[in-house]
């Protein structure tokens, strides 16, 4: 996206941000809209989903209940 205006996702704030280049460590990004940026919250959660219901996590899985820690979030 060299050259072209980006928009971020401000985690702490959030919020849209515009700027050339990453504005923070708070945001993630960069998105070629600001409609794009606005939903990549609830893009981001429906892929963590997916990914902790694949077998691709299973290990990681077994490593929390190993270590008391439940997936109780799934």
């Amino acid at each position: 996206m060299s050259g072209a205006q980006s928009y971020w996702y401000n985690l702490s704030t959030q919020s849209v941000v515009q700027a050339d280049e990453r504005p923070s460590e708070d945001t993630i990004g960069p998105f070629a809209t600001a409609e794009e940026a606005a939903d990549s919250p609830a893009v981001l959660l429906e892929h963590a989903r997916a990914w902790l219901e694949s077998e691709e996590s299973e290990p990681f899985r077994a490593m929390a209940e190993e270590s008391g820690h439940d997936a109780d979030y799934v």
